[in-house]
């Protein structure tokens, strides 16, 4: 509807007047009802939404309660890692000192004069002792062979039980 404007002109009849204000209050009074409609609907909503905000914000608080609770014990294991980690270098180094200090009082083979005491002779592993071709007058006598390739070889079986792969 369509709010009209009073003049003076339309003064001149007041029951026209009067019909015109009572349509104006009809008019605002609708207004003013839906207004007051549309506040109560935001009132309800509102209320129906406080439980669901409750419990969201409660939820939320047990999750970040069980989160820091959870890093707390992550952070526990990670450094006991870090310390288990720690502790096994300190062993390590301490294993590597005592090969070391071992090897130093085995016996050296003759003329040799140990320049680093720790860094271990070069011994050849068996792998390459086996790919060598040994005559067995080598064997017996060792002309010829390093003390650590005499050593290695005490360690290997007797040639009788050798697999024969020759033919």
């Amino acid at each position: 509807m369509e709010h009209k404007i009073f003049t003076p002109e339309s003064n001149l009849n007041s029951d026209a007047l009067w019909l015109q204000m009572s349509q104006y209050a009809e008019q605002s009074e609708k207004e003013f009802s839906e207004i007051k409609a549309g506040q109560e609907r935001m009132r309800q909503t509102q209320a129906s939404l406080e439980p669901i905000v409750k419990n969201f914000q409660e939820g939320y608080a047990q999750l970040s309660k069980a989160s820091e609770e959870t890093n707390k014990r992550l952070n526990i294991v990670l450094e006991e890692q870090r310390h288990r980690k720690r502790d096994r270098d300190c062993l390590d180094q301490d294993i590597n000192k005592l090969f070391n200090v071992y090897h130093n009082l085995k016996p050296q083979p003759q003329g040799q004069v140990m320049d680093n005491p720790y860094q271990p002779d070069d011994i050849k592993p068996d792998a390459m002792l086996m790919n060598k071709e040994i005559s067995p007058s080598q064997y017996q006598d060792g002309d010829g062979m390093s003390y650590s390739e005499k050593e290695a070889l005490k360690q290997l079986p007797e040639a009788s039980s050798w697999p024969n792969f020759s033919g």
